[in-house]
């Protein structure tokens, strides 16, 4: 299958920020580029003219040691100015071009990071995408960062935020803090296709959904419990983990990458194994397309 890298990264623990892998595979090393040759040519057009400056320098003093050749020399000097002056002129027109093309590139990496809604066509009309991943007993009380990331996104953000929570972890039960869940919220016991479960809206925020399995999944719950609830096919579910600090634009970058690659999941993180069934997993995938074996959502992925 092919995944796209363009989310975030998953390089950082709890109260660090994603890194953007498109500043840092992409951006970072071009602009570097870019400012290491405009310096190497700005470099060898001094030296050219200081060369220049010596050769006239010389001019100068032949002309006086031979009168009679001052007329040649001084042709010599004007072919020599009007050569500069040409020279003068292409670097100028290098320089200003480089100038803009920097200009332009930071650009269209700023309306990348923040990627708004208007990079769909006008017709399309935004599709519905939520947010969702699972916790066990040890993360569910640390995960409040978390959840003030994704709840907290720039423009629209997510329409949901998904906590699914098994009733019981390894035989553990799970129990769900207050600020989660507080003794005045009911939730609706339902069913669908044999799985039992109940759903509410988590009284921290409203886009804060809750969704309790009688049956754990495992790590498979962030999608399968999602997907109890959000049956729409053209919904985006972008999933991820109960431990990270995912960036603002991360729901914007979403519907961007999506749309612009809709056969496509968009993700940081996936790997491979091998004829040996060695596993091997690649922490930060290279920007473009890559065919994995399995992604891993750490830094998010959307479906």
């Amino acid at each position: 299958s092919s995944l796209r890298t363009s989310l975030g990264s998953n390089r950082h623990s709890l109260g660090d920020s994603c890194i953007d892998l498109y500043a840092e595979r992409v951006m970072i090393p071009r602009v570097s580029l870019l400012a290491l040759l405009t310096g190497l040519s700005v470099l060898c057009v001094l030296l050219a003219r200081h060369r220049r400056r010596r050769r006239r320098q010389r001019t100068r003093q032949l002309a006086k040691l031979l009168p009679e050749k001052v007329v040649v020399e001084s042709s010599l000097v004007s072919t020599d100015g009007d050569e500069l002056s040409s020279r003068k002129r292409w670097f100028s027109c290098l320089l200003a071009t480089s100038v803009a093309w920097v200009t332009v590139f930071l650009c269209s990496f700023n309306s990348s990071t923040a990627i708004a809604s208007s990079s769909m066509s006008a017709a399309q009309a935004r599709p519905r995408i939520v947010f969702s991943f699972t916790t066990t007993p040890r993360g569910i009380d640390d995960m409040q960062p978390t959840v003030d990331a994704l709840v907290q996104q720039e423009g629209d953000g997510f329409d949901a935020v998904y906590v699914v929570v098994p009733k019981t972890y390894r035989d553990q039960a799970v129990q769900i803090p207050e600020w989660l869940l507080d003794g005045k919220t009911k939730l609706n016991q339902t069913e669908f296709r044999g799985v039992t479960f109940a759903t509410g809206t988590s009284p921290y925020h409203d886009k804060l959904k809750l969704i309790v399995l009688d049956t754990d999944f495992g790590p498979a719950s962030k999608v399968l419990g999602t997907l109890l609830v959000e049956q729409d096919p053209d919904a985006i579910i972008v999933y991820g983990d109960d431990d990270r600090i995912y960036p603002t634009q991360l729901c914007e970058r979403a519907l961007h990458y999506t749309h612009k690659y809709p056969d496509d999941a968009i993700a940081v993180l996936g790997g491979w194994i091998s004829a040996e069934d060695d596993l091997y997993c690649g922490r930060s995938l290279a920007v473009g397309v890559n065919s994995v074996s399995f992604v891993g959502g750490a830094g998010g992925v959307a479906v």
